[in-house]
């Protein structure tokens, strides 16, 4: 400390910082700044300090204002993760042993000749029952849409909320009372089928209309999801019946939720512009949408080859999982902790800097690139410990092609037209859907023989599926690197 006031006393610049030697700056033995030079490179290294400060504390703030505006739909988000998450891993097992016969327990003997029977009929039936819905939900994403551009987003959403009850019903009537579990199929059938995705889509971009923050919205749903799946999976250790009870409660609480607190979002003005519905005319308004330019055209292309993938990749592990894995229910909970995980990781600190380092186009082929391995790896796994290392490295960076997808088409066309669209769009992805679903289903049975195959047989279904990403990343090297503006801006802004 002496040293360094001596040295002050003939240093004519600016007092001494003692801690500029830690960030980098050279510095003369008692403390002062090597000359001019020393002091700029202090300067420089504090300013890129403030800035990363500055950026830092802007992210922070524009992520609680997105949490915010999102608020409603984050709760109803957390009460279907609890009304559907409670029972899932259960149910799994409950329909492989139905499946596989009276007095089967595919819970304790997952890896048993007639549980593996069980896991590739149910593949089979699933995909049977998931293509019928999906056939019709093509038109309801379609049409519904459209719908609430004219009705408001809200009264689709307590529709949805007061069907969700049935299924809930019909499996417990199974568990408690003995009834046959086609009536839970059924009855999921047609819940399935009234599809609100592309609703939902559209109250997203009535929340938040900034096309530049639609991405971390997205990351924010995810990042909720995963905070808030975490205690779902302890429930779904406990048993059946009492995880099926849970799951009544949180049904009653999500209609309580949706038809008294739950805001309608489209804005007021647009209700007096209300036109009759006409599904013709929707779809004649979609497709001029889609054939605006080639862009949004190889969009949906790539929507179609994703959503094959990813439906085909959910029909084919499940019973890879159980039937030949022998993954027992404790063990589906570390998956789901695993891939949650990365799900949060990626949502939180990838999914920004990889869209403002890359572009949105560009990371979307990274994700894509993702899809095309993650089927091929899944196919070399032995035990389920080495799905899970699986799950927790690349099942994140597989989901972020879902809100990328979503930013991008929703930035393609004007705020008339959101719920037009995003209805379209889901309900061209349900379609994919349907066909994967049978498909696939139908493949694994096949190739498997009904389940008494070696395990090598399930290679060609997880081939077809990575197959059907390669197509979706070729076509994406196509796009330009910047989406074309909506209709209106660029006579407003002229072109970027």
């Amino acid at each position: 400390h002496h040293g360094g006031l001596r040295g002050l006393a003939h240093y004519p610049g600016p007092a001494p910082r003692p801690h500029m030697a830690v960030i980098g700056v050279p510095s003369c033995d008692n403390g002062v700044p090597a000359g001019i030079d020393g002091e700029r490179q202090y300067e420089d290294v504090t300013a890129k300090l403030k800035g990363d400060l500055d950026e830092a504390t802007q992210h922070a703030g524009n992520m609680r204002d997105i949490a915010y505006r999102m608020r409603h739909v984050l709760v109803l988000m957390c009460i279907t993760v609890l009304q559907y998450g409670s029972v899932a891993p259960s149910l799994v097992y409950i329909s492989t042993s139905f499946f596989a016969g009276p007095g089967a327990d595919c819970e304790a003997h997952p890896k048993s000749a007639v549980c593996k029977h069980g896991a590739a009929e149910l593949a089979y039936w699933k995909g049977i029952l998931a293509g019928c819905a999906q056939g019709v939900a093509w038109v309801m994403a379609l049409t519904l849409g459209s719908f609430s551009d004219s009705v408001g987003r809200r009264p689709v959403f307590r529709t949805k909320a007061m069907m969700s009850l049935a299924p809930i019903a019909a499996l417990a009537a199974h568990e408690f009372l003995g009834l046959s579990l086609w009536g839970y199929f059924l009855i999921d059938m047609a819940y399935n089928a009234f599809d609100t995705n592309g609703v939902f889509l559209a109250f997203m971009s009535d929340v938040i209309t900034e096309p530049s923050q639609r991405a971390q919205a997205y990351a924010v749903l995810a990042i909720v999801f995963v905070i808030g799946g975490a205690p779902v999976l302890l429930i779904a250790l406990l048993p059946a019946k009492v995880a099926i009870c849970i799951s009544g409660v949180a049904s009653a609480a999500k209609l309580i939720f949706v038809v008294t607190v739950f805001p309608e979002t489209l804005r007021a003005g647009k209700f007096e512009d209300r036109k009759p519905f006409s599904l013709t005319a929707t779809a004649k308004e979609a497709l001029a949408v889609f054939t605006r330019h080639a862009f949004i055209s190889r969009m949906a292309i790539i929507l179609v080859l994703s959503g094959l993938s990813m439906a085909g990749l959910g029909v084919v592990t499940t019973p890879v999982l159980t039937g030949y894995l022998g993954m027992e229910k404790s063990q589906a909970s570390i998956l789901a902790l695993c891939a949650g995980a990365s799900a949060f990781v990626s949502m939180a600190h990838v999914l920004k800097p990889l869209t403002q380092r890359f572009g949105d186009v560009n990371a979307l082929r990274c994700c894509l690139a993702v899809a095309v391995v993650f089927p091929l790896l899944f196919a070399a796994c032995r035990d389920v410990w080495q799905v899970a290392i699986l799950d927790l490295i690349f099942f994140g960076p597989l989901l972020l092609q879902f809100p990328i997808i979503s930013a991008i088409k929703s930035n393609l066309v004007g705020d008339d037209e959101q719920g037009l669209v995003q209805g379209a769009l889901a309900a061209i992805r349900v379609l994919a859907v349907a066909v994967a679903d049978v498909f696939f289903g139908w493949l694994y049975r096949t190739a498997t023989d009904g389940g008494s195959g070696p395990r090598s047989t399930t290679v060609p279904a997880l081939v077809a599926i990575s197959g059907l990403a390669a197509v979706a990343l070729g076509i994406s090297s196509t796009l330009e690197k910047d989406p074309p503006p909506p209709p209106g801006r660029a006579e407003v802004f002229g072109p970027l």
